[in-house]
């Protein structure tokens, strides 16, 4: 249970994906920068972040995850904006194992043109499950009390329901 999850969660440790260019003085070239967790959960919300800066025309932007054996776009737009910021939420589908999954962006424009293709961790989320009992013992013919509680691997609960019991 969560011995190879890192401290902190998900949310502290990010990708980054790119950030052009690589030196570190004041530039007024365009320049983008991708946030994205670099183990994302299925079936949980997730969040992909992407910042353009000193555009000079209009671009299109476009986010796709390839996971499973499809293609998933998780944003699509035309920016026209000098900058901009923006996060989308996503959720992955669970699937018969945890994977890697790639995650592309392209901004394109007249005359630019940025590509990332990056490799990231999905991993199928688990529950857990705790059964409660009103006491230790019982003794024959006594009333079983108990409560059933569903965790995600961060002890927040769920809103999962479980079977009923025959009397």
């Amino acid at each position: 249970m969560g011995k190879d999850r890192l401290p902190g969660g998900p949310s502290i440790f990010l990708l980054l994906l790119f950030l052009l260019p690589g030196d570190s003085s004041p530039t007024t070239e365009p320049q983008y920068m991708v946030l994205v967790p670099f183990l994302i959960h299925t079936n949980g919300p997730e969040k992909v972040c992407i910042q353009l800066t000193h555009l000079n025309e209009s671009v299109t932007l476009s986010a796709t995850l390839e996971y499973a054996g499809e293609n998933r776009s998780l944003i699509a737009d035309v920016v026209s904006e000098k900058d901009v910021f923006k996060c989308v939420p996503f959720t992955v589908p669970k699937s018969s194992s945890s994977s890697a999954a790639f995650l592309t962006v392209l901004v394109k424009g007249p005359t630019l043109e940025f590509r990332s293709r990056k490799s990231v961790l999905v991993k199928n989320s688990e529950s857990l499950v705790f059964v409660q009992t009103d006491k230790p013992i019982y003794k024959p013919g006594q009333t079983v009390l108990f409560r059933i509680v569903s965790l995600d691997e961060d002890f927040r609960p769920l809103n999962e329901k479980v079977g009923q019991f025959a009397d």
